[in-house]
């Protein structure tokens, strides 16, 4: 996970400045692992809740592939194909078709809102990691739901960015600082903060979602520290730093190649393209 030398500017180093909350992934994440087995319940709520999403993907996939094809007209062609699929409800009829492919699903975001949410309160009920998944899986089902509304056009945005730079660093060095920046301020103000993280994994739906409850800065280079909803009762952690006016993020998240089941967010492991701060509604 450490930054390669070369990619780090150079320069006056800064004071050291740390903020870490009490937060315990062992006592305040759950401490079941971020998988489901699917539902009716769940497949209908996905295709509500996913349904602004798909049909971005619907204009933009299209868009895209007609652009790499056929230039400005490929560009105007596939985004009117694929507007065309999204008032046809093609993207939210297939929603359960495809799920289905899969046995599990994930509630990641779900699970990072609701772990955030329920740290302020820690001494007034039951400890997060004591709570059991058939107890709260409709609460984690509705946080999901909040936490992809607040964070679905980022993703697509930075995915679609991470699609396009094809492994290279993204040249998106202020949108990583204001980024930092925004995560570093909630954190300095007493709160864990979601923090949503995209890269150029083929399926949209490997990308992740982390509560972040501290940081430590090493020079030019922030370190956050997590709570992976797959990963229960351990701390994992996020490195991000500019250089030549482009973001690096690197982690010791499992990230890259996942078998013969595709990539989990980023097809470089040890790499992600972009981080950002989820601001979803209080629920």
């Amino acid at each position: 996970m450490e930054p390669p030398p070369e990619s780090l500017p150079s320069g006056p180093v800064a004071p050291a400045r740390r903020r870490v909350l009490p937060f315990d992934p062992r006592r305040d994440g759950f401490a079941f692992p971020n998988t489901f087995r699917w539902t009716a319940a769940d497949l209908d709520h996905l295709g509500r809740e996913l349904r602004p999403l798909l049909r971005g993907l619907a204009v933009a996939v299209p868009a895209a592939v007609g652009a790499g094809l056929r230039g400005r007209r490929g560009l105007v062609a596939g985004a009117g194909l694929g507007a065309l699929a999204g008032l046809l409800r093609v993207p939210e009829a297939g929603v359960a078709r495809i799920a289905r492919r899969w046995s599990s699903f994930g509630l990641c975001g779900g699970m990072a809102l609701a772990a955030a949410e329920r740290w302020p309160h820690r001494g007034a009920g039951l400890e997060t990691a004591a709570l059991q998944p058939s107890f709260v899986r409709a609460l984690l089902r509705r946080r999901q739901a909040a936490a992809l509304r607040a964070a679905w056009p980022q993703f697509l945005r930075w995915w679609l960015r991470a699609l396009a730079a094809r492994g290279e660093p993204l040249a998106a060095a202020a949108d990583l600082e204001a980024e930092v920046d925004r995560l570093r301020a909630r954190l300095d103000a007493g709160r864990p903060a979601v923090v949503g993280l995209a890269g150029d994994a083929p399926d949209p739906f490997s990308l992740h979602q982390v509560v972040a409850f501290g940081y430590e800065e090493e020079g030019a280079v922030t370190t956050f520290l997590v709570y992976d909803p797959n990963a229960p009762g351990r701390t994992r952690h996020l490195r991000a730093w500019t250089a030549d006016g482009r973001a690096h993020v690197a982690t010791d998240l499992p990230t890259g190649p996942k078998g013969r089941r595709g990539y989990h967010i980023h097809r470089t492991p040890g790499r992600v393209a972009m981080l950002f701060a989820v601001e979803a509604d209080e629920g």
